[in-house]
């Protein structure tokens, strides 16, 4: 269903990004044949030296359609194109295999006009598994691609918008011997006090000779972390990603990384990045997230520092909307962990931007045996879009855990007071029959839940209240063999 939003979007803001390639990516190969029987391959037209804009657009598409009829293209084809400076070359490319050639033709059910007649670059018909090796989220998509693969989403901009772009001094062709390039930081983004960090960077070789060697080091403003001699035989616009060892910070930490080496051109030599120190926290872990319109997007994992998992929820398991979870974890030992939230998307929980819908939201938090907080690893308000995002935890003092405590202990209920639903979360130790019974303050009976026999785990239960009258109720739960009570307020 998002796709639908991601359409009427496409309508009234046809240049906003989502879950896109970014800028900076690396373009993914391909090799399609066009509509008149033309074989292309885009690395060969980039290894000659040309610059290429991907237009991804789908016939019954009416802002591709505005575009594609402003005559833009044209005249950047015209001028730059083969008759042209020939230093450029434009793919329109269909990314909906659903569409018809009819409805190229402009004949079809599925189409805004006639695509073919009057376009004087390459149309590439059934083009959708190109469109997904690029991340496609929407429609149109236009990239520009530079000799050294990078890519650019330039949108749907004019003439000379597009020139500035495949134009500008870091889009040109390889023309120097040696020239090492640094991408950009691929190592470890958060660490706990005096462990270890892994650092790395993308190393792409944009000298016309093979690059086999250069110094790489790790700068805290004028104080050398690091210094790493890397050796190899790079191909013109071949790309490394270079271990460069592993460095201990004791404070959130900028820096940048340099090629200290001598070449040809040391415009591209510097990159950056950041370390955060983990936030201090002990061994139970709470984990409460407010899904957004599209729970199943939703993942997280807590993991330690070797890359083991502890706990994880894949995406797909969460399937309740606009709910609000919990998970208790309880981490093994004391030391370095990371707690990673993941959203398939690549929109994180922001569900505001596709109509009339409520962001969700992700906090983490440690606790001691008594449930009473300590410390906050993780606090995300679904104010930004993220496919990825991570957080350190250095847990420096070990609890019972949640497995050793009562059922009365490891019972919540939230929110309370509430209206109309609220939600049951608990723990239990044991395998058992399980139930929830909810009375009102004279006895009456007002919900009767059967679970079924639950494994031993964490669980949240909806309990409705729709059509009853507010009032204070006793909430009875059974399970593991153990039983407990609790207040709630219906407002």
């Amino acid at each position: 269903m998002k796709h639908f939003y991601t359409f009427l979007v496409c309508l009234f803001v046809g240049t906003t990004s989502f879950a896109q390639l970014p800028d900076g990516s690396i373009a993914p190969d391909f090799t399609a044949t066009d509509i008149d029987g033309v074989e292309h391959n885009l690395y060969d037209l980039l290894d000659e030296g040309k610059k290429v804009i991907i237009d991804f657009s789908a016939t019954w598409c009416g802002p591709c359609w505005n575009y594609h009829t402003n005559g833009v293209f044209e005249e950047l084809y015209e001028t730059y194109g083969p008759e042209g400076t020939d230093e450029l070359r434009i793919f329109w490319i269909e990314g909906d295999d659903t569409t018809t050639e009819a409805d190229l033709n402009g004949t079809g059910t599925a189409t805004q006009g006639d695509w073919v007649t009057g376009t004087s670059f390459p149309i590439i018909d059934n083009g959708g598994s190109i469109f997904a090796d690029y991340a496609g989220a929407y429609y149109p998509t236009i990239y520009t691609v530079c000799p050294n693969r990078i890519i650019t989403e330039s949108g749907q901009t004019d003439v000379a918008g597009h020139a500035a772009i495949f134009q500008a001094n870091d889009c040109a062709a390889a023309s120097l011997p040696n020239d090492p390039a640094l991408l950009g930081y691929t190592g470890g983004t958060t660490a706990c006090p005096g462990e270890p960090v892994n650092m790395s960077v993308d190393l792409m070789n944009l000298g016309v000779s093979n690059l086999q060697y250069c110094t790489i080091a790790v700068m805290d403003g004028s104080t050398e972390v690091l210094s790493y001699d890397w050796s190899g035989d790079l191909d013109t616009y071949e790309v490394a990603n270079v271990d460069l060892g592993a460095a201990s910070f004791d404070a959130s930490t900028a820096f940048t990384i340099e090629i200290t080496s001598s070449d040809d051109n040391d415009v591209n030599n510097s990159s950056s990045g950041a370390v955060e120190l983990a936030a201090e926290g002990t061994s139970l872990v709470k984990v409460e997230i407010r899904t957004d319109n599209w729970p199943g997007e939703i993942s997280w994992n807590i993991s330690d520092d070797a890359g083991n998992v502890i706990e994880s929820v894949a995406a797909g398991e969460l399937t309740v909307a606009d709910e609000v979870v919990v998970w208790w974890v309880s981490v093994p030992s004391t030391g370095c962990y990371s707690f990673t939230q993941g959203d398939t998307y690549g929109d994180g929980l922001l569900a505001e931007q596709w109509g009339d819908f409520t962001n969700g939201y992700c906090l983490v938090e440690t606790y001691n045996d008594d449930l009473i907080y300590i410390s906050t690893i993780f606090d995300y308000d679904g104010s930004y879009e993220f496919e990825s995002v991570s957080a350190g935890m250095s847990v420096t003092s070990v609890n019972v855990g949640i497995e050793e405590q009562s059922l009365n202990e490891v019972t919540r209920v939230f929110p309370n007071p509430f209206a109309e639903q609220t939600n049951l979360q608990f723990n239990t130790a044991k395998a058992g029959p399980a139930s929830i019974v909810v009375y009102n303050l004279v006895g009456e009976q007002i919900i009767n839940d059967n679970l079924g026999t639950l494994a031993a785990g964490e669980y949240n239960h909806i309990l409705n209240f729709n059509g009853v009258t507010a009032g204070v109720y006793l909430i009875h739960l059974t399970a593991g063999g153990e039983t407990t009570t609790m207040r709630a307020t219906l407002k």
